[in-house]
């Protein structure tokens, strides 16, 4: 574990045990009190795009050791609220992960392996972290293994969190999502008179970049205003690879991830605003787009065609992969229009304009593998 001094975060995140990674380009941080990706920060930046810290979102003491969110988390076996009944037998929001402590099991300093268990969800979380040899991108391979005797549905949910000085009102979320729907605590932002037992029963609401708060019709490249918004996209029709990506224009600096659809076939966006500034934004992506606990995923098991949860057989292990990257961005960079993945390994960022530039990032040899199987 590593105790050095972040450029953000200060003396109580710095006394944290840790694993450090890095490579010319970029510095990882991986936070061993709740397995949070507390840094990911460009060598010569003073800026973490993952500064984000739940303790200081809710008011609560940040100089705590104990597990916690920050940064980019894994949600499982949950995301989103458990029961009443289970949680008046202590399950937490979001599930266990953020809430215990990981360990480094195995690899070296560049490709540290780390594990966790979730004694009441009875599943073990298995970490692979590589960084590519010379640019700012990291590949991350979980493995969930069902430790128990019997199978269940769950979900898996990446959350990464960003917020000031990366979020700013100049900050652009681009996704590849398309239909989308609001969260609510009874849907009461979908529209009445929807079927679950017949496909294609559920419409959407809206499609992205589009998105509906309490305030009417809001564009989601942008914070939408509410306090806690929150809202969830299919991921587009006939793509092998999900993207999301966040731009700060003013710094020049984009954070972004790449993952299977397959794997995690919604994307959310998370947008909290207090006082009329941004202090939170989510580029979460995931196994569901339903925000609610397991009983209502039973009964909505599929919206627009995608699963809202996953289901693992009794000692039954399921593997999972992303990559996650950053780079600067020219002066008048207009966001992301696609991230494509080449053969070799490749991450190329098109930009959302007419006549386009376009960001090429090399991820290594194997991250086309990793992410889409055999060329």
């Amino acid at each position: 574990p590593a105790s050095a001094a972040l450029p953000e975060g200060g003396a109580a995140m710095a006394s944290r045990d840790a694993v450090e990674v890095g490579n010319p380009a970029v510095k990882m941080r991986i936070d061993l009190a709740g397995g949070s990706f507390a840094s990911f920060q460009l060598e010569g930046c003073s800026v973490n795009p993952l500064s984000w810290d739940s303790a200081a979102h809710d008011s609560a003491d940040t100089a705590s050791l104990e597990p916690r969110p920050l940064g980019h988390f894994l949600c499982c076996d949950r995301w989103g609220p458990p029961s009443e009944a289970e949680e008046a037998r202590g399950m937490c929001y979001h599930g266990e992960a953020s809430r215990v402590r990981w360990r480094q099991v195995g690899g070296g300093l560049s490709t540290p392996v780390l594990a966790a268990e979730l004694p009441m969800a009875g599943l073990e979380v298995r970490r692979e972290v590589s960084l590519a040899p010379s640019d700012a991108v990291a590949v991350v391979v979980e493995t969930v293994t069902n430790t128990k005797a019997l199978g269940r549905m769950y979900n898996v949910v990446q959350h990464p969190s960003i917020a000031p000085p990366f979020l700013s009102e100049t900050t652009i979320v681009d996704c590849n999502g398309e239909q989308g729907l609001t969260q609510g605590d009874r849907w009461t932002a979908l529209p009445e008179g929807m079927d679950p037992s017949k496909e294609g029963g559920i419409r959407p609401t809206f499609v992205f970049p589009k998105a509906v708060n309490a305030a009417g019709e809001v564009d989601a490249t942008h914070m939408t205003g509410g306090p806690d918004d929150v809202f969830s996209y299919a991921i587009s029709s006939g793509s092998k690879l999900g993207w999301v990506c966040a731009t700060n224009l003013e710094q020049g600096l984009l954070l972004g991830y790449l993952f299977p659809s397959e794997a995690y076939p919604w994307i959310s966006l998370w947008c909290c605003s207090r006082k009329g500034r941004p202090v939170a934004r989510g580029l979460e992506f995931g196994t569901t787009g339903l925000h609610q606990p397991f009983p209502f995923c039973a009964e909505w098991p599929r919206i627009f065609g995608r699963p809202t949860f996953a289901y693992i057989d009794a000692g039954a292990s399921q593997r999972r992969a992303y990559a996650c990257f950053s780079c600067k961005v020219p002066d008048g960079f207009q966001g992301v229009r696609s991230v494509e993945l080449g053969e070799c390994g490749q991450i190329s960022i098109v930009e959302r304009t007419e006549v386009a530039q376009t960001i090429t990032m090399q991820g290594g040899p194997d991250l086309y593998e990793t992410l889409v199987g055999r060329p």
